[in-house]
């Protein structure tokens, strides 16, 4: 992330007002961050190369699906995770058109994903293959966040089976 000058963000969404938090990575806040991926809050990271200033912060909603921030900006779903279960995590480039820096911190990411050494592959959903690291928890989907659904995603994908298996 430093040498592609990239930032990471987690957004959190209040249940009770709505309001949307965003909590920027620093190596001062690491392990509040890495809580994030825990708090019933969570919604959602990004990753940008966008050249916010220091003083800058992110306050507005849907900023990083706005022009130009989104050339600048990869999305992820999931990761969410509790005693029981591990979310997976989805990413994707927002925009078709992104900037270099964007994709050259994406494609630097994937490769770098490939060199882990303990990272498998047999992870299967229909005919998609995913990576994880080995785990002792169940795997579910990312949350998709439906407003239908009313009791907690864990909770959903184990009543309805929607574990994936590992292999």
């Amino acid at each position: 992330m430093e040498k592609h000058r990239a930032h990471a963000y987690i957004e959190t969404i209040n249940r009770g007002s709505g309001k949307r938090n965003y909590v920027k990575y620093n190596k001062e806040n690491q392990s509040a961050f890495l809580e994030s991926f825990s708090s019933a809050d969570y919604y959602g990271f990004f990753l940008s190369t966008y050249p916010f200033s220091d003083q800058e912060t992110i306050t507005s909603s849907g900023l990083f699906y706005d022009s130009p921030v989104a050339e600048y900006t990869i999305a992820g779903s999931g990761g969410y995770e509790t005693d029981r279960t591990r979310e997976i995590i989805h990413l994707r480039q927002i925009m078709k058109q992104a900037d270099k820096s964007s994709k050259a911190f994406f494609a630097a990411l994937q490769r770098t994903l490939k060199k882990i050494p303990d990272l498998r592959d047999t992870l299967r959903s229909g005919n998609k293959t995913h990576f994880y690291l080995p785990t002792s928890k169940s795997i579910i989907p990312q949350n998709a966040h439906s407003r239908l659904i009313e009791m907690p995603w864990e909770e959903h994908c184990i009543s309805k089976d929607l574990v994936y298996r590992q292999e």
